[in-house]
């Protein structure tokens, strides 16, 4: 029973390494979906087509028992940096959306900036 134990050790290490690395394929395959939807507004059109693609070509790699765990990281690894890039990209837009707008709001309120601002004030009730 050890030499069985044994003979098939290999083949059992290939197999949980490619589950392992399944299950992290799938979890990025899922969220990077999700941050899709997420930033759908500040994405381009293009782009979101693009990743959305590589996302299914992962998945078929992922469906696909005869690709073994290396073929899968490859993928993974090349969802992972292209989502990295595009994902900055958007911040960095709704982030420039956001001082444009707060800006806008800050300086109509700076027009009004003789009114004096006061810390509250509480007494303790003992």
């Amino acid at each position: 029973m050890v030499r069985e134990a044994e003979k098939y050790a290999d083949e059992d290490k290939k197999r949980r390494d490619r589950v392992e690395i399944r299950n992290q394929a799938e979890a990025i395959a899922n969220d990077t979906e999700s941050k899709i939807d997420e930033f759908r507004d500040q994405l381009d059109q293009s782009e979101m087509d693009k990743m959305k693609e590589s996302i299914n070509e992962l998945k078929d790699i992922i469906n696909d028992d005869d690709k073994d765990a290396d073929e899968i990281r490859e993928k993974m690894n090349e969802v992972q940096q292209s989502s990295l890039k595009l994902f900055e990209m958007a911040y960095k837009k709704k982030m420039s959306e956001n001082e444009s707008g707060s800006s806008e709001s800050s300086g109509s309120s700076e027009s009004s900036g003789s009114e004096q601002q006061t810390d509250a004030e509480y007494k303790d009730a003992k």
